[in-house]
């Protein structure tokens, strides 16, 4: 390489290097570019969101009240299937001192 490619090159350098300075400082004087509102899109509607969890506990509550109701007026069957084989014959063992 010649003295005049290299200085060619170190001016680009500069040049360049002087292009991504100015480019910064202008990036930092006005600040950070973005899509949404600053505080609208992390800040949850607190109103909002009290608001779902009544209709939630009042969807609840009408649930249970049927469940009650049926309880309450009518005879259940139940009927047990399958059982756990996997102690039978075993004694039991005690689960701790006893007071």
């Amino acid at each position: 390489m010649t003295v005049q490619t290299k200085r060619r090159n170190r001016q680009f350098l500069r040049v360049l290097l002087g292009a991504v300075l100015v480019a910064t400082c202008v990036k930092v004087w006005f600040g950070p570019v973005t899509a949404m509102p600053t505080a609208q899109a992390q800040i949850p509607n607190a109103g909002n969101q009290r608001l779902q969890l009544v209709n939630e506990v009042r969807k609840s509550n009408e649930l249970l009240a049927q469940i009650a109701l049926i309880l309450k007026s009518q005879t259940l069957k139940v009927e047990v299937q399958g059982t756990d084989k996997t102690n039978v014959g075993r004694p039991r063992t005690p689960m701790g001192p006893r007071p």
